[in-house]
């Protein structure tokens, strides 16, 4: 889509996309966007905003799949034998060898400190105008107005995938889709490339990952929102075959003042069944069968609390963020608002954060590059 003409775009923004749309024709899909990207670091433009959504999804479609692995899923030894729960590494132990020894041996990994003081401010900042413009439109402003903070990302239908209809649901449970906002998918990827998470995510999948468009979320969750969200795993809703790594970030305390997720801390190497009688939605899991799943092992969170059914994960106070290798997806907390709790499954080993298709089942995903 296009917002202006020529002649109200300035120079340097009708130059860029002049040459980003040159490159396009040609297939040059990443020099276009690397163009784009390095310009609107500079312009902070909403169309160069926006086409950099739409060619970052068109551009999966044009990639070919090259892994740099022999197997999968890798067998690394554990390195954290020796902690209780959850694996915990600080930033600079951040490498793809010590998260493939947390995941495939524990199910789960939290690396603290993962963001700068000003990263986590400008994802908290960027969550809350993608909020603030998602109500202007639904109060009926045109997209003018809420670019480049809020313009519905709607593919063109292709095979495999399905039309996002969600958003109403997704808002409601307190999550925004990143693609939905330009400027906020632009700033999360550049924090994601600049603490190093891309590269140790291609590194640790084999090849250059994607996200999925419907598990990139921007959460800023109400404390008022029913927290008891059912039991699920990941694994269940995104097929066989499909190497990911799931990404959950904190950008507030949560867990003891605000609620966070209760977590099963051990590797699970099969999908539970859904739906089953105790469940409270067909795809979620059943108490029971979560317990009977965990064994011994008790329910946990960031902070490691061992309270079996509770909200736990207290973040140490300070600015900086808790990552952990879960949710792909941001939360923020901002004025009366708090982190909703969660509840979540290990998924098996194979499905490891920014999704990379493999296989023929690539394009279930709805994915950006």
């Amino acid at each position: 889509m296009s917002f202006f003409t020529d002649k109200w775009r300035s120079p340097a923004v009708s130059r860029t996309l002049r040459k980003a749309h040159s490159l396009v024709k040609q297939n040059r899909y990443p020099e276009a966007i690397r163009l784009l990207t390095k310009a609107n670091s500079r312009l902070h433009n909403s169309e160069i905003e926006i086409l950099l959504v739409n060619l970052r999804h068109e551009s999966f479609f044009h990639h070919v799949p090259t892994s740099s692995l022999a197997s999968w899923p890798p067998q690394p030894d554990d390195l954290y034998a020796d902690q209780p729960g959850i694996p915990e590494i600080d930033r600079q132990d951040f490498n793809a060898t010590n998260v493939a020894s947390g995941v495939f041996n524990h199910g789960s990994i939290i690396v603290r400190n993962m963001l700068t003081k000003d990263q986590v401010s400008l994802m908290r900042k960027s969550i809350i105008k993608t909020y603030a413009q998602h109500d202007k439109a639904m109060a009926g402003a045109p997209e003018t107005e809420t670019a480049p903070w809020f313009v519905p990302f709607n593919p063109a239908p292709r095979e495999g995938t399905e039309a996002i209809v969600e958003r109403g649901w997704y808002r409601k449970g307190g999550a925004e889709l990143a693609a939905d906002s330009p400027r906020g998918l632009f700033n999360l990827i550049n924090c994601l490339q600049d603490a190093g998470i891309t590269d140790m995510v291609t590194e640790y999948l084999g090849e250059r990952p994607a996200l999925s468009v419907r598990k990139t979320s921007l959460r800023q969750i109400p404390k008022d929102l029913n927290a008891e969200n059912g039991w699920h795993q990941d694994g269940a809703f995104l097929g066989q075959g499909i190497r990911t790594v799931n990404v959950w970030i904190a950008l507030t305390d949560c867990g003891v003042d605000a609620p966070s997720m209760d977590m099963v801390p051990r590797r699970m190497t099969d999908i539970v069944p859904t739906g089953t009688e105790g469940a409270l939605m067909s795809w979620t899991v059943s108490q029971i069968l979560v317990e009977d799943a965990a064994g011994e092992d008790e329910f946990l969170g960031a902070g490691q609390t061992h309270a079996a059914h509770e909200a736990v994960a207290a973040a140490p106070a300070g600015d900086e963020s808790e990552f952990r290798f879960r949710l792909a997806e941001l939360r923020v907390a901002g004025g009366e608002e708090e982190v909703a709790g969660h509840r979540e499954f290990q998924s098996p080993a194979e499905r490891v954060a920014l999704d990379a298709g493999d296989d023929g089942h690539r394009e279930r995903f709805d994915p950006v590059h």
